[in-house]
């Protein structure tokens, strides 16, 4: 006697809707570079020739592409939809959103950015090879602009240093969310100056303890520092829950 189970105990399968599949073919394309950033997708007659697709069909496909930020789409004679590559920014802009759906504090977030970005410090200092990491932080830091905001370019350089794909979009992700938050920060003109100075000397003297190859005190200084501005940034911000995204 067979012991398998009866089909209707089985899990129903959702099947996806065709407009599901073209999209899944296009966005394909979009991950593997068979289409780039720019490139003009073919027209819409074209399209419903190669899926054998109607026109409300495609245009559902393009819908869902658009939602997901890898494709915009411009209406009239001269329009047609063009590829944008998949973007750190737009994930941020939406793991922002599910943070605000959850009542995340501002301080939450800025914790995590301490807990990824501190240890990536570290790891750079105890590379053999630093010269190059040095150059490039210093080159960041030299051409930084004064505005508070824009020291977060320095911390996603830090990690994207590391060579590690995935710590770097994750501190992609953190960094932009902090970055809207900075935004909302109101401060005195002589409060903004002092935040500056702090910055740059903190990032100036992590370059130095990366550049003698000192992981203890590159992570405990970054982390420190982190820490600081989280508390100014959160306590700043006007609003204790992340509400920066709409």
């Amino acid at each position: 006697m067979s012991n398998a189970a009866p089909i209707g105990n089985r899990r129903s399968v959702r099947v996806p809707k065709t407009a599901e599949l073209v999209a899944g073919h296009i966005r394909r394309q979009i991950v593997l570079k068979a289409l780039r950033d720019g490139d003009a997708l073919p027209t819409e007659t074209a399209l419903m020739e190669e899926f054998g697709i109607s026109r409300p069909t495609l245009r559902e496909a393009f819908r869902i592409l658009e939602s997901e930020g890898l494709i915009t789409v411009r209406r009239g004679a001269r329009g047609g939809a063009r590829v944008q590559e998949p973007s750190p920014d737009a994930a941020a802009m939406y793991a922002g959103l599910v943070l605000q759906h959850r009542n995340t504090t501002v301080a939450d977030v800025l914790a995590a950015r301490v807990f990824l970005e501190a240890p990536a410090a570290r790891l750079l200092a105890e590379r053999r090879s630093r010269a190059r990491i040095v150059e490039r932080l210093q080159h960041e830091l030299d051409n930084m602009s004064v505005e508070l905001d824009r020291f977060d370019e320095f911390n996603r350089v830090v990690v994207e240093l590391t060579g590690n794909q995935t710590l770097s979009l994750m501190a992609d992700i953190l960094e932009g969310i902090a970055r809207a938050a900075a935004l909302r920060y109101t401060a005195d003109p002589d409060n903004t100056e002092r935040l500056v100075r702090r910055a740059t000397k903190a990032r100036q003297r992590l370059i130095e303890y990366i550049a003698a190859g000192d992981g203890d005190a590159a992570e405990d200084l970054w982390r420190r520092y982190l820490t600081e501005a989280a508390e100014v940034l959160a306590a700043g911000t006007g609003a204790s829950i992340v509400d920066l995204f709409g």
